[in-house]
């Protein structure tokens, strides 16, 4: 197994978050698209601004990120 980190973005979701009724984060990593409601960062980030929509990402590098359901929704675990 590789230790390569990869690149991993997220950002607020507005139109999922009003069609469900919470908030809900788009997490962006080896090019999948994950929709989480909680995030748990254990790696160093940082704000990117972006001309395009989203306008403000947050991002990083990983070694890995898990996606689990839990009782307070879906949480991505970055690593």
């Amino acid at each position: 197994m590789s230790n390569k980190k990869r690149r991993f973005f997220y950002h607020y979701n507005k139109p999922v978050s009003s069609k469900e009724g919470r908030n809900v984060l788009t997490l962006h990593y080896k090019g999948k698209c994950h929709l989480v409601n909680r995030i748990i960062c254990e790696v160093p980030t940082e704000s990117h601004d972006q001309k395009a929509q989203p306008r403000c990402v947050i991002r990083g590098w990983a070694n890995d990120v898990t996606i689990y359901d839990s009782m307070k929704g879906r949480i991505g675990y970055i690593q």
